[in-house]
C-alpha cells in the first residue's frame, strides 16, 4: 500500500471512531446502555485500527487487535497499561451485551466505560498525529 492510500485509510478509521463516539453519546442520552457500550467499543476498535494502519501492524480478529495493541503499545509503555485491561474488559462487555439476552449493561458500567473510551480515542488520535 502506498503512503497516500495509507493516510486515507488512517483518516477513514479515525473518522469512524469519532462518529462512533458521537453515536455512543446519543445512545447514552437515550439510556440505551447496551448500544452505547457497543459504539464505545467500536470507537476504540477503529481508532486502534487507524494506529495499526499508520504503523504497519496487522490484526484479523478482535482478540488479535487486543493482543497486537498490548504487545506494541501497552507493553512498550507507549500507552498506559490501564487501557490494555480496559479494552479486554470492553470486548467482554460488548460481547455479553450484544449476544447474551439475559445481560444488560448498567448505568454504573457505562459510567465507567465512557471516560476511558473517550480518553483512549483521544490518546490514539494524538499518537497518529505525532
Amino acid at each position: 500500500m502506498d503512503e497516500n492510500n495509507r493516510k486515507i485509510l488512517v483518516e477513514q478509521q479515525k473518522a469512524k471512531a469519532t462518529r462512533f463516539i458521537k453515536q455512543a453519546e446519543e445512545m447514552l442520552s437515550l439510556r440505551y446502555f447496551d448500544l452505547a457500550a457497543n459504539r464505545y467499543y467500536y470507537a476504540c476498535f477503529h481508532a486502534i485500527q487507524a494506529l495499526f494502519i499508520k504503523d504497519g501492524i496487522s490484526a484479523h480478529t478482535h482478540s488479535g487487535v487486543l493482543t497486537q495493541f498490548s504487545l506494541n503499545y501497552v507493553k512498550t509503555g507507549i500507552v498506559d497499561i490501564r487501557y490494555g485491561s480496559f479494552l479486554a474488559r470492553m470486548l467482554q462487555i460488548r460481547q455479553k451485551a450484544d449476544y447474551n439476552c439475559s445481560y444488560d449493561i448498567t448505568e454504573a458500567e457505562i459510567s465507567e466505560i465512557r471516560p476511558l473510551a473517550i480518553e483512549l480515542v483521544n490518546i490514539i488520535s494524538h499518537l497518529i498525529s505525532s
